[in-house]
């Protein structure tokens, strides 16, 4: 499946509900597979929600500099100059998510995806790979 496409149901599922297979599986591919998505390709409602994700997951120190900017300059074009009001800005704790006008921010989700940045967990990544 698309990257993309990860991106769009991760945003309609929204971030308390999405599959935590499927949001460690958007991590991983931005993480070690190094795809970089298009935003472009995603629905523009969903945009904030899949541009926030990406831009809070390129944050991690698991990437290499070089990937976290090309990530964030992919990205950073669609964030609204001003993010329009939404009901879940509000309930936002993350200021990543209220500058991108997000509906809910990741902060509860982010404790799933601690074992997927391990330096063991990188090692044995590349050996599969």
């Amino acid at each position: 499946m698309a990257l993309e496409r990860m991106l769009g149901d991760v945003a309609r599922q929204g971030f308390a509900r999405v599959d935590p297979d499927l949001l460690r599986e958007v991590a991983e591919r931005l993480w070690y597979v190094g795809e970089v998505p298009n935003l472009a390709e995603v629905p523009a409602k969903l945009r904030p929600d899949a541009g926030y994700l990406v831009d809070r997951l390129a944050r991690f120190n698991v990437l290499p500099k070089e990937q976290k900017l090309r990530l964030l300059s992919a990205v950073r074009q669609y964030q609204p100059p001003l993010p329009a009001p939404s009901a879940g800005v509000a309930r936002c704790k993350d200021p990543l998510a209220v500058a991108w006008g997000a509906s809910m921010d990741l902060t509860s989700r982010l404790g799933e995806l601690m074992p997927y940045q391990t330096r063991q967990y990188a090692a044995d990544k590349a050996k599969a790979a």
